[in-house]
């Protein structure tokens, strides 16, 4: 029999706690890691992860580490950091994001602010939680007074009253799904599955509309594979900002 939703979040949570030990003490911010593309803390954090994990014995796509296979058929997505460079220099807006997945299916999904403690939660067709209160995006529909978060260098096209660049994709998404932001866009589509797996399933359990920016599949297990998380407080804001494919697509079922 397979865990139910509150196992997977328990596991996650015990993931989130080691990650937020493992840098309770930390002092090398600004150090690099292994790659170019790395630092320290990433490295710090993602072995932290991996300890629960592994002893849990499930299997792991990590930004940082790769794609290791488990015991069952779930993986968890993991970002151990994400918005390391925020966190780099001090900025303090950073999180760990993790998501269970089944295939290409999101079971459940957890994002903690590693600053702030605040935790955003969801598990498949049972809504999503801030810190253990159910949450619903704003009910926006026009870009007049919306405020959007994006990754990337927005344009005059970007139909929007304001714009938030923030640096945490994960946190972004879970802003949408709580109504603080009224939609997220990411320009470059340039973002690994691990960046946003928690926040789609976060945002699609509470309301919002979510998409990819060129209509692909979100979820998968592709190292190396980069797409556009989209997500909206309606679909009519997400057509005002050029984009309104189902949601049912951008979560993985046929």
């Amino acid at each position: 029999m397979k865990p139910a939703g509150d196992d997977w979040l328990a596991m996650l949570r015990r993931t989130a706690d080691a990650v937020e030990a493992a840098l309770a003490g930390f002092d090398r911010w600004r150090d690099g890691g292994d790659r170019a593309d790395q630092y320290a803390l990433d490295q710090v954090a993602d072995a932290a992860a991996l300890g629960v994990l592994d002893a849990a014995g499930v299997g792991v796509l990590s930004e940082e580490s790769g794609l290791r296979e488990g015991a069952g058929g779930e993986t968890v997505i993991v970002d151990p950091v994400d918005g390391s460079t925020n966190a780099s220099r001090r900025l303090p807006h950073y999180c760990v994001s993790l998501c269970v997945v089944d295939g290409s299916a999101p079971v459940a999904g957890l994002v903690r602010h590693l600053v702030t403690g605040e935790e955003f939660t969801a598990v498949a067709g049972e809504g999503a939680q801030c810190d253990g209160a159910a949450i619903r995006p704003s009910k926006r529909t026009t870009g007049e007074r919306a405020v959007v978060g994006v990754s990337g260098r927005p344009g005059p096209q970007l139909q929007a009253w304001q714009v938030r660049v923030l640096g945490s994709a994960a946190l972004d998404l879970c802003a949408v799904a709580c109504g603080r932001l009224d939609a997220y866009v990411d320009l470059n589509a340039d973002h690994g599955v691990w960046d946003y797996a928690a926040g789609i399933l976060i945002c699609a359990e509470a309301g919002a509309w979510i998409g990819e920016a060129r209509d692909r599949q979100l979820f998968h297990l592709d190292h190396s594979r980069r797409l556009g998380p989209m997500a909206a407080s309606s679909a009519d804001l997400a057509a005002v900002l050029g984009h309104g494919e189902p949601q049912r697509r951008a979560l993985g079922d046929s």
